[in-house]
């Protein structure tokens, strides 16, 4: 045996050691996670953290290797946050509709090592994240060309979640047909309500009868289980791979800037200062009552970058506000903002304070 088979046998050793010690370390993961869960604790303790690879540093005798142990003790540690979000089902994402769907196209760019998980509705999404049965949701809020999502808005103000980061996503329709239909053949359009507004101009000059499905990837599901011709769906290009549809028709958004704004939902507020906060507020029904919340909004330097309003289902003509604050976001400022609209409202509610990431594509 030469000196480099020596050398690799003697790493071979080390190596089933540190599996191991690997194993070791995970098993204790999973006691800290028992202990997260139980006293209610976040995975991410960002003091820990910096006191441990501070500490590793000195268990090192050379030097040379202090900072590479300390960048080695950071991937295990990266590793170990993985493992107590799968254990505390913090891995996971829920999305309404199936592979495909818009909304599982920014999923899994929101959470490229997340897991996601599929519902059948809006409220589905919400239950699962209120419940603890998945950390986050991902639902869309409102396009630039058709509008606010209602169910969503009115979901918001039912569960009791808060909004931590957004998503601005430039959506770009498809006409998905079977395999060998021609654009002319097609009398039927199925897709999603907001999908098929988005794309009312081609829909009209097309002459086809529209019918509304729960979600863009359903629809492209049915057109493929139908194999019939006359039908065709509304959606994303990468239905056409997923489930062997032609592309009959590409780009058909009614607006070359057809965008929608996604927003990721949880159980637990996370950031406090960022770029913007959700609010939901009700008003008495009194003259200029509107009026003075905005006014005490404006009074603390913050911007109605979006405001809402949605009917009280159980009070006909009554509505709620939902609104994005911009500007002075500070949680002091937030706070005092908040303090000084009780008086003024019936009922006001802070969704928490989020960033929101532009120039998507899908």
């Amino acid at each position: 045996m030469n000196q480099l088979e020596e050398a690799r046998k003697e790493i071979d050793r080390i190596d089933t050691q540190l599996a191991r010690l690997f194993e070791e370390r995970m098993a204790a993961t999973r006691n800290v996670a028992a202990y997260k869960k139980e006293h209610g604790l976040p995975i991410f303790d960002g003091d820990r953290e910096k006191q441990v690879l501070e500490q590793c540093k000195e268990r090192v005798d050379n030097p040379a290797l202090k900072e590479d142990f300390s960048s080695w003790i950071a991937m295990l540690m990266e590793l170990s946050k993985k493992y107590q979000r799968e254990l505390l089902n913090e891995n996971k994402v829920a999305y309404c509709g199936v592979e495909g769907a818009f909304a599982h196209s920014v999923t899994r760019s929101l959470f490229p090592y997340g897991t996601p998980v599929s519902c059948s509705s809006f409220d589905d999404v919400f239950s699962l994240v209120t419940k603890g049965e998945v950390r986050y949701g991902v639902v869309p809020i409102e396009n630039s060309n058709s509008g606010v999502v209602g169910e969503v808005l009115d979901a918001l103000r039912e569960y009791p979640v808060f909004i931590t980061q957004g998503a601005d996503a430039r959506i770009r329709q498809c006409l998905l047909g079977v395999k060998g239909a021609a654009l002319t053949d097609i009398e039927w359009v199925y897709s999603k309500d907001q999908a098929i507004w988005q794309s009312r101009k081609f829909v009209d000059a097309l002459g086809a009868k529209t019918v509304c499905y729960p979600n863009t990837a359903m629809a492209a599901q049915y057109i493929a289980r139908e194999n019939d011709p006359k039908k065709a769906a509304i959606g994303a290009r990468e239905n056409a791979v997923l489930y062997g549809l032609d592309v009959l028709a590409e780009n058909i958004e009614s607006s070359a800037a057809n965008t929608t704004r996604f927003l990721v939902i949880s159980a637990q507020p996370e950031s406090q200062e960022e770029d913007f906060t959700g609010l939901l507020l009700t008003v008495p029904d009194t003259a200029g009552s509107l009026a003075r919340a905005i006014n005490v909004i404006s009074a603390f330097d913050l911007n109605m970058d979006s405001l809402q309003s949605r009917p009280v289902k159980s009070r006909p003509f009554e509505y709620f506000f939902f609104i994005q604050l911009a500007g002075r976001t500070s949680k002091e400022n937030i706070d005092a903002c908040l303090q000084a609209l009780k008086p003024v409202c019936a009922s006001v509610r802070s969704l928490g304070s989020y960033s929101i990431r532009k120039d998507n594509e899908l």
